[in-house]
């Protein structure tokens, strides 16, 4: 490879078409698309973009379940220096405009079976766009941008952007994490040094909005040559028959995924002889969970990661999972990680502080938002925002986070975006979101009200009411109505009183 496409992730297609060109590189249901296949229909997806006007630096956003299209728009997306945005599909049309809006993209993909969630979207304010439905419009498309060059106008460099990927913000607004080419290409050899070997079979459960759906499922494969088996939407009974039916080796997954799989009558029966190992993410993986898979001789990957950093900081040999407990591992090989206090200077080994990354796997910033990447990213290292320690071997353990984000299920959940919404309900004075304990789902949201005292008020009409303003899942479980939230003498809530009331209470 030549030293201008050195990090332009979408040859790598091309690459594998030289070497394995009838090796099947993704398969959705009965859809399979060989290597050789993938690259002609990249390319003419990239001359198609061209032709509908789209130039180096546009976005292109994507509204779909998991399919081998998706990976085909990003793909093509890259191949001309356009930026894919990949949408949550679980969001609400509301939610949805705020980022088209904010990435003002030239186009939007969107999937037939989210033609509902599509047509709400014009009910809302978004830019104009040219709008195509997966489908016979799109192969026809692909179909006319064969005819056209697919080169990109301008040299595709380290630092060329490639993925705007929202996550939450702590104001309530969506941030668009900007990776580059480069980012991709490092976050691919930090996996591949962990394990991936070439003609691996692997399945992608985790959305492709997701950065590990993308960056931690298909991506490597890609790289390596491996063949990915894509599961539109995760239902447990049916993954199970796909890592039996397709001989899968890896998969990364959510510790409520793991969970929903060995509840399965299937999973304790089923030939998994030729799983080499499953990797977990998201939120610590339960010791009870790591020996349920033992029982069927299935040995888990660990790993540490956030979507600014590609996703990839830390992971593990699976027989760590047993000598290190608890820990998600070291570092990766071309990642720095190191704990600081709050004076932003180093810990020694075992004392706690915030988690703080370096390398070029780490993002380019937000999007249209230089003062929060200026903060993210001080000095030099990215602020995660978690707190941990790091072991005398260099094993990171995180404890919990400091900014207070829920983790459930492996969605990323901010208090104040719920906050903002409970809010808006008349009969609220105030509220607090907290994140407690869950089996299953890691942790769940709960909600702390102070209502108006003459307002009849309840958990279901708060229910009915966060409806189509905030996604299902950021909804609290539990509702406590409060005469007034503790706060302390600078006026933040206590959330170590909240903890309290729910102790008492349990």
């Amino acid at each position: 490879m030549s030293t201008q496409h050195r990090f332009d992730i979408s040859r790598w297609p091309r690459m594998q078409a030289h070497w394995r060109p009838d090796q099947i590189a993704l398969q959705e249901g009965e859809t399979r698309v060989s290597y050789r296949a993938l690259a002609d229909r990249i390319d003419g997806l990239a001359g198609a973009l061209k032709g509908l006007g789209i130039c180096f630096g546009d976005r292109i956003a994507l509204l779909t379940l998991n399919r081998c299209e998706a990976i085909e728009i990003i793909f093509a997306a890259a191949r001309i220096g356009a930026i894919a945005v990949p949408l949550n599909y679980r969001l609400t049309a509301r939610e949805l405009a705020f980022m088209l809006r904010d990435s003002a993209p030239k186009a939007l993909f969107f999937d037939p079976d989210l033609k509902a969630l599509e047509a709400a979207l014009h009910g809302e304010e978004i830019p104009a766009m040219e709008i195509v439905e997966i489908g016979e419009g799109y192969e026809a498309l692909l179909t006319r941008g064969a005819l056209t060059s697919p080169e990109p106008e301008g040299a595709i460099e380290e630092s060329t952007p490639h993925l705007i990927m929202y996550t939450a913000g702590t104001t309530g607004l969506p941030k668009g994490v900007t990776l580059s080419h480069g980012n991709t290409f490092w976050q691919i050899i930090n996996a591949v040094n962990l394990g991936i070997l070439p003609g691996a079979i692997g399945l992608a459960v985790l959305p492709f909005f997701h950065i590990g759906g993308l960056n931690g499922s298909v991506t490597p494969l890609l790289f390596i040559g491996g063949t990915t088996i894509i599961q539109k939407q995760f239902d447990p009974k049916e993954t199970i028959r796909l890592i039996v039916a397709h001989k899968v080796q890896g998969m990364l997954g959510v510790p409520a995924i793991f969970l929903a799989l060995a509840a399965q009558p299937a999973f304790h029966t089923a030939d998994l002889s030729h799983v080499v190992a499953f990797t977990s993410g998201g939120a610590p993986l339960p010791l009870h969970t790591i020996k349920l898979y033992e029982a069927r001789g299935i040995v888990f990957r660990q790993g540490y990661g956030l979507t600014e950093a590609s996703p990839g900081v830390t992971g593990m040999e699976p027989q760590d999972a047993y000598v290190k407990p608890g820990s998600v591992g070291r570092a990766c090989h071309h990642t720095e990680v190191r704990i600081v206090n709050e004076d932003d200077e180093a810990c020694g080994v075992g004392e706690r502080g915030e988690v703080v990354v370096r390398g070029p796997n780490v993002m380019l910033g937000y999007w249209n938002r230089p003062e929060a990447t200026s903060e993210a990213l001080k000095g030099g290292w990215l602020r995660t925002g978690d707190a941990g320690m790091i072991d005398e071997e260099g094993y990171l353990f995180v404890y919990g986070r400091q900014k207070q984000m829920i983790i459930s299920g492996g969605e990323n959940i901010y208090p104040q975006e719920i906050v903002n919404a409970l809010t808006e309900h008349p009969g609220v004075i105030e509220c607090a979101v907290m994140g407690v304990d869950d089996e299953r789902w890691g942790q769940r949201p709960a909600a702390f009200i102070v209502k108006w005292p003459h307002i009849e008020l309840t958990a279901s009409d708060l229910e009915g009411f966060l409806e189509g303003r905030i996604a299902r899942f950021k909804h609290p479980r539990d509702y406590h109505f409060l005469p007034m939230l503790p706060r302390s003498a600078a006026g933040k809530v206590l959330n170590s009183e909240l903890e309290k009331y729910l102790q008492e209470r349990s």
